[in-house]
């Protein structure tokens, strides 16, 4: 019994092998099959041997298996996109949900489909693993023509940047490209050759910084891109300055009945298999869409020894580039246009297909009665256009704001010449947004280049150019059919005797037949195989050979169409070094105009029989599916529209769940608009993209790890110890700077974004309520006025004069005399103790004004600078331009990870690190551990031009206040500057909420409409005076937070350039061990920080 099992395990496995071969590319005229030994796994039973180096999918495919997954409905599903984008082909590969088409056979013990009611096992996720993040200039998201050329680019200018690509190899759409591309040059680069050696080319020797594996799976908050490699499994991240999404496109899949059958695959599907995995997915081909990628992945379905049965198209004219059309007709392949595919027919077990039901259409609509059926096909080849995958675009537009690029595919469908040049040219956007120097000539002529590569070939001649009849009966000559204008001229550099010139992209190649010696070194470097070369005195034609042929074999000649001119016969086959060889044919039975018609040969045994279009008895058997991942049919969107007109495809999503399965809508949506746009329904809005962007995370992989994060950077990170790291170049960073080294510390300061209060309006008080506060603003008024003796600061002793709007203010001024010193005078006192220019009338809005003495003025900038100064003088070191990336505590010591100006990297060893980052100190706080439930909160500020001086007595205008609320703000405060005379002033908002983490960089018209409203109320002479600038910055809430013994100076709600000093003068006596008062420790982050109001 045992021998008999084996003996029938044995002939299984044999006729596995059969099939395997059956579908095995083995030679190539194009590409060199490799020979990487065989391996094997397990799938439903059986034993699956195949090469490595292929991916999952192509294996089954060559076993005989298509059928990946059935769909709710249990349709049986095989490939789709091909490129990882979808999740058509997910099984369960060694008990992990893994995308076949993506993933290796190397290392795999089984594959198995995923069942309906699957329930993954526990999986052990190790939380002692540091997670690995990339720190980077410039994140690229894709390793294709457009991200590669944009890494090329920067790196010329040594601008660092991370590459990311969910491929095992680089190259994206150019690996799967076996065509020769056309590029218009000045300097022969790219032009002619193949996509996969444009890809090697691109990427340089160097492919550092390159991560393979790699999708990306969110884009997050703080410039952070999640991504996993989904062969090590490993989640990382990649925190970078500017983001480049070059995520290429998505092939898009018409709606007919039956079309997501096995065998029913997008063009991507097919080249991918046919190109990389080396593998046929099957022998007999429709092509559906006649454009470049119909006409391509046709040819190079025949170059596999497939054999092609025509091309259709749904509109009245051919697409795509007229020399790309001839390439597929001098093979005899059909191209019909006006027809649309309606339906794939299914094989018994559906596992394939074994014909497909066409139909005449007219503006795209089917016209009843004119259906035909094409028989004897096993696949059909969608080539019907992309869509670009720019979900990453939308979210790196929320993050990264106007440092989120994209290129190529991504932003718009084109040719992989254009990809190249679009990433070229991104890179160089890129570049002078850094303000690095570029030569402006280049990036002009490249972006010349750039536009030009997207004209459609414009006609130009109506036959080639021939030499003359002398000429022709000298000697051999070529003649380029290249009658249509575009981007191409790889053929003027191919003459080793300057006879072809083409001197712009809007002209056709020219030969000069005086220079041309019939060497026919052009014959095989054209792009779109149309030169050709001729002997008449030897009725010899010279033609461009990408196809296995044998000398002395017998063919028919054909034109550019296809129809049979006459036989010949091979005499030679010349091999070229780019495999574009040269096949030497003798006409057998030609004239010479007869022989200046031929354009190609097809081998006698080898001529297609004509298309037969079989009329056929349409009937719609199955449901068609809209959304292949959640099984929505036409009927059920249409229910969910009912009778309207139009629609939101959100509400469609909500309601049918059509786009909510793994592939996120990116095949479905442009299925539902099409279908929407023949019913006449205007589909509203846009998909959202919601993370995860990647299905392939599982919950596990997500948990917070228990070590640090592991900083990875494509330079050597310098290391330096300091008693002291101070973050943060405020006027809070900068005092503790000062008083740290004037203790003898030598203190390290770091600045990025120079801190709030270089942009505040330069005012200070010593008068509040709560006395702690008070005793702190005094002390800061008494070392304003120390530091005026030092240098000069602008400082000047002011008045704050608060309008008082209601009874209430009132009498909590008035209650205040007793303590402040201030002093309540009337309305009708105004011109004369406040401005001899305000508003007489100004009674209207208020009760009375209550001014304030001890206050103060100084200019924001000299001060700091000051303060700086003298840190520096006892001792300090600051680091300008240094942004704080990263701070964790190992044992005793800080380490702080710093990005220099030059974009280089420290980390800072420290015992005593303090966080006085103000916005910003939340972050790194919560890096360390701490809570401190502060926000920052965005407030506007604003500066006249320059005026006279407004006050009394020819003096600048003290600080007045005007605590109403207007428009959502409250708290308006403006005063004029000693040195220039300009009103500086602000206006709270009235919401911190509504407010906080709000973008400082954009100003409203609220804000702007109500400064105005109250400046020229107090002061009409005010209306005629322009504003010389508008700005925002941040009040850090909800409390001040001093802290010593967590490294805390932050939260100073707005009055960091008034508290600041003192502030930072006690927190370095308490280090110090020296005495402070005893309200400090209610400073603490456990302490109530006064929670002071602003009265």
């Amino acid at each position: 019994m045992l021998l008999l099992f084996e003996l029938l395990n044995r002939k299984e496995f044999l006729l596995l092998s059969t099939r395997i071969a059956m579908n095995k590319i083995t030679s190539h005229p194009i590409l060199d099959v490799p020979d990487g030994g065989e391996t094997s796994f397990q799938f439903e039973g059986k034993t699956i041997v195949c090469d490595k180096g292929i991916t999952v999918a192509v294996a089954l495919h060559r076993a005989g298996f298509s059928v990946h997954s059935h769909s709710l409905d249990n349709r049986s599903r095989s490939l789709q996109c091909g490129i990882g984008k979808c999740g058509a082909c997910e099984m369960l590969v060694d008990g992990e949900i893994r995308r076949i088409c993506i993933t290796g056979v190397d290392g795999v013990r089984e594959v198995r489909e995923v069942p309906r009611d699957y329930l993954p096992q526990t999986k052990q996720h190790d939380p002692t693993k540091s997670v690995s993040v990339y720190k980077t200039t410039v994140a690229i998201i894709g390793a294709g023509p457009a991200g590669l050329a944009c890494r090329e680019e920067l790196r010329k200018h040594n601008i660092e940047n991370v590459v990311l690509d969910n491929n095992n190899k680089i190259g994206g759409q150019f690996v799967m490209q076996t065509h020769s591309f056309f590029f218009f040059e000045k300097e022969k680069k790219f032009g002619g050759m193949r996509g996969f050696d444009i890809a090697k080319k691109l990427a340089g020797d160097n492919e550092e910084g390159i991560l393979l594996n790699s999708t990306v799976w969110d884009i997050l908050d703080g410039k952070r891109i999640a991504a996993k490699n989904i062969s090590t499994e490993e989640i990382f991240y990649v925190d970078a300055d500017y983001l480049v999404v070059a995520t290429g496109a998505v092939p898009t899949m018409p709606v007919f009945e039956n079309d997501d059958l096995p065998g029913v695959y997008t063009a991507s599907v097919i080249q991918k298999m046919m190109n990389t995995g080396f593998t046929l997915p099957g022998k007999n081909v429709l092509t559906v869409g006649a454009g470049n990628v119909g006409y391509l992945t046709s040819y190079q379905l025949m170059q596999a020894g497939a054999r092609v049965k025509a091309i259709i198209e749904a509109q009245p004219v051919e697409g795509g580039f007229p020399v790309q059309a001839d390439r597929v007709r001098r093979l005899g392949i059909p191209i019909i246009t006006s027809h649309r595919l309606i339906k794939a027919i299914p094989n018994d077990t559906l596992t394939g297909i074994t014909g497909a039901v066409i139909a005449e259409c007219k503006n795209m609509e089917i016209i009843p009665g004119t259906e035909k059926l094409i028989d004897d096909i096993d696949t059909i080849n969608i080539c019907t256009g992309l869509t670009p995958d720019n979900l990453l675009i939308t979210k790196g537009n929320e993050v990264f704001g106007r440092k989120c690029f994209g290129a190529g595919d991504a932003i718009h469908i084109g040719e992989g010449t254009t990809a190249v040049l679009y990433g070229k040219k991104t890179a160089l956007d890129i570049l002078q947004e850094m303000g690095v120097k570029i030569n402006y000539e280049e990036y002009l002529s490249l972006t010349e280049e750039f536009i030009q590569s997207q004209h459609h070939p414009a006609r130009v001649i109506r036959q080639p150019y021939l030499p003359t009849p002398g000429r022709m009966s000298e000697k051999p000559f070529v003649l380029i059919d290249c009658l249509h204008s575009f981007a191409c001229n790889p053929c003027a550099f191919a003459c080793p005797h300057e006879a072809i010139t083409k001197p712009t992209t809007n002209s056709v190649p020219q030969i000069d037949f005086t220079k041309c010696t019939g060497c026919m070194e052009c014959v095989h470097q054209c792009p779109g195989l149309a030169i050709f070369g001729y002997a008449p005195k030897n009725k010899l034609i010279y033609i461009p050979l990408e196809f296995l042929a044998e000398e002395n074999e017998t063919v028919f000649l054909v034109n550019n169409t296809g129809e049979k001119l006459g036989e010949g016969v091979i005499v030679k086959i010349l091999p070229k070094p780019n495999k574009t060889n040269i096949a030497v044919v003798k006409a057998l039975n030609l004239n010479e105009e007869e022989l200046l018609q031929v354009r190609g040969f097809i081998a006698k045994k080898n001529y297609p029989e004509p298309l037969e279009l079989k009329p056929v008895e349409f009937k719609e058997e199955q449901k068609i599916y809209l959304c292949h991942c959640e099984d929505v049919t036409i009927e059920k969107v249409l229910s969910a529209v009912g009778n309207r007109k139009f629609i939101s495809i959100g509400e469609i999503k909500h309601i049918t769940r059509l786009g909510a399965g793994v592939c996120r809508g990116q095949l479905c949506t442009d299925r539902l608009k099409s279908v929407m746009k023949e019913k006449g329904i205007t589909l509203t809005g846009d998909a959202a993209p919601r993370a995860p962007l990647s299905n392939q995370l599982s919950l596990g992989e997500l948990i917070t790890p228990t070590k640090k994060e592991k900083i990875v950077t494509g330079k050597n990170i310098r290391k330096i110890e300091v008693p002291v790291l101070i973050a943060g170049g405020g006027m809070a960073g900068s005092s503790l700077y000062r008083y740290f080294a004037e203790s003898g510390y030598k203190p390290a300061l770091i600045n990025s974004g120079r801190g709030s209060s270089w942009r505040n309006i330069a005012a200070g008080r010593a008068v509040f309520g709560i006395p702690e506060i008070a005793d702190i603003a005094r002390h800061n008024l008494e070392i304003f006025k120390e530091l005026q003796q030092i240098s000069d600061i602008h400082f000047r002793s002011t008045r704050f004069v608060n309008f008082i709007h209601n009874e209430t203010l009132y009498e909590i001024m008035e209650k205040s005399q007793s303590w402040s010193g201030g002093q309540m005078i009337e309305c009708e006192d105004f011109t004369k103790i406040i401005s001899p220019f305000i508003n007489p009338d100004l009674k209207k809005n208020y009760l009375a004004a209550f001014i304030t003495p001890d206050c103060w003025q100084a200019t924001p900038g000299l001060v700091i600078d000051l303060i700086r100064s003298l840190g520096s003088r006892a001792g300090g070191t600051i680091y300008e331009d240094c942004e704080l990336m990263e701070v964790h505590k190992e044992n005793d010591k800080f380490i702080a990870l710093v990005k220099d100006n030059e974009s280089n990297y420290i980390e800072f060893y420290t015992p005593n690190f303090v966080n006085a980052l103000g916005a910003d100190a939340e972050k790194f706080a919560a890096q360390l551990g701490l809570e401190t439930g502060l926000y920052p909160v965005k407030q506007q500020a604003f500066i006249t031009r320059r005026l006279p001086n407004l006050g009394i007595n020819n003096e600048p205008l003290d600080m007045l206040i005007d605590r109403t609320k207007v428009n959502g703000f409250t708290n308006f405060y403006a005063q004029q500057l000693l040195e220039t005379g300009q009103i500086i002033g602000c206006a709270e908002t009235a919401s911190e909420p509504a407010d906080a983490n709000k973008n400082i960089r954009i100003n409203t018209q609220d804000f702007i409409r109500s400064v105005s409203e109250k400046l020229v109320n107090w002061i009409p002479r005010l209306s005629s005076v322009g504003l010389q600038a508008v700005w925002a910055g941040y009040y850090v809430e909800p409390r001040m937070i001093v802290d010593p013994e967590n490294g805390l100076l932050a939260g100073l709600q707005g009055s960091g350039f008034m508290f600041s000093q003192y502030l930072a003068k006690m927190y370095v006596d308490k280090l110090s061990g020296k005495r402070v008062p005893d309200y400090f420790d209610r400073l603490k982050l456990d302490g109530d920080g006064f929670k002071r109001k602003n009265i």
